[in-house]
């Protein structure tokens, strides 16, 4: 979901000065600084919501709005000095999430070495694997796997960390991240440790990850944000707590994904299929596995005009005193299609449909249902500048 941008350059003789919120803006001949965004809005229907049938707007459906200021800066000897930072927003009222950017990083690339960054950002899982996830694509936010566990909606960033990428031999590339719990006597207080890799060769495109995340919301300064912190920064979803319910004992002692994905194309279509596993351990000695199973079809019908469609299988477990052999599930249908007005301009319409198993139904970001079935669709438009 990046967006083309426009660059802001110097190589004059004399001097030149660009505003940007009323501060200069320069680079030099052998450095550039761009500055882009997205802004995405549109209307969501949700047949039941809470109860009640729901209309609303809703920003950010198909790509969070929000601007992106990034660049680079040439060092000599392949070596380039590079940052970004971006701002997310509601389109529809204004507001942010509470914290000046939501990813901010800086650090070194070498295209035959890797980059290495430090700062607030995703962990390696999302550029390996969460592309293979339609709800990344073009099913948008609505179209996340129940919750959001295995965080392919990229919910949550992760701060404090160190991140490597590596260049790309023969089709294949890998990273890490590792995100500091920065809690003195208390390395593993909220730290976060991912890793991922990925092969792509022709029409076949491969990639796997894992996260740990260790005791995510025992503190606020960690990789992690603790609840309350901000809509974008919540460690917080469907499966946060034991329902086991006991009080002040109930959160996470240890959160592990695993995933595994893999696409191929067929002429004006691609194939594609996601595995993920979660696994929360809780601070009552409770559990939950979470298996998430989807499988995808997409036609580019015109160089315009995009359609696809994914079904979605969670099966959910949980174990230890109180949990009464819970196994919750979900069934989950994807559909959407997409037309570009221009190269920059996009309208999407987007349709999810979940039927609970022993569970009542949860569209991601939308009230869940009061019974074990939810529709929700939303159209709306997205502009890349």
């Amino acid at each position: 979901m990046k967006s083309r941008s426009m660059t802001v350059r110097a190589a004059l003789a004399g001097s030149l000065g660009a505003c940007l919120c009323c501060a200069p803006l320069a680079a030099h001949a052998q450095s550039s600084v761009t500055l882009g965004g997205i802004l995405d809005t549109g209307l969501l229907y949700a047949n039941n919501a809470g109860g009640h049938a729901q209309w609303t707007t809703a920003s950010g459906q198909l790509s969070s709005s929000r601007w992106i200021l990034s660049g680079q800066e040439d060092l000599g000897g392949g070596n380039r000095a590079i940052f970004r930072m971006m701002s997310p927003f509601n389109i529809d009222n204004g507001h942010g999430p509470g914290r000046a950017f939501n990813v901010s990083y800086v650090g070194v690339a070498n295209d035959g070495y890797g980059t290495l960054t430090l700062g607030r950002q995703w962990d390696s899982t999302i550029d390996f694997v969460s592309g293979f996830a339609t709800n990344e694509t073009w099913a948008g936010y609505i179209g996340a796997h129940v919750g959001d566990a295995d965080n392919t909606n990229a919910t949550f960033k992760v701060s404090n960390t160190v991140k490597y990428a590596s260049p790309t031999f023969a089709g294949f590339s890998f990273g890490a991240t590792y995100g500091f719990s920065n809690q003195a006597g208390d390395f593993a207080g909220n730290r976060l440790i991912a890793a991922g890799a990925g092969w792509s060769r022709g029409p076949v495109a491969l990639g796997v990850g894992f996260v740990q995340a260790d005791r995510p919301d025992s503190q606020p300064a960690g990789a992690l944000g603790a609840p309350g912190a901000g809509i974008f920064d919540d460690y917080s979803n469907t499966f946060s707590n034991s329902i086991a319910g006991n009080p002040g004992d109930a959160g996470v002692q240890r959160q592990r994904i695993w995933l595994a994905g893999a696409s191929y194309r067929i002429g004006t279509f691609t194939l594609a299929g996601l595995y993920s596993k979660t696994q929360y351990r809780y601070l009552d000695a409770t559990a939950l596995t979470l298996d998430n199973y989807e499988a995808s079809v997409t036609w580019q019908m015109t160089p315009e005009w995009l359609a696809g469609v994914a079904y979605i299988r969670t099966n959910g477990r949980y174990s230890g005193e109180g949990t009464a052999g819970a196994e919750p599930g979900w069934d989950q249908l994807n559909l959407g299609t997409q037309y570009q007005l221009s190269k920059r301009t996009t309208l999407y319409l987007i349709g999810v449909a979940q039927q609970g198993r022993h569970a009542q139904a949860q569209i991601y970001g939308v009230t869940p249902s009061s019974t074990r079935r939810q529709l929700v669709a939303t159209a709306g438009i997205a502009h890349r500048f």
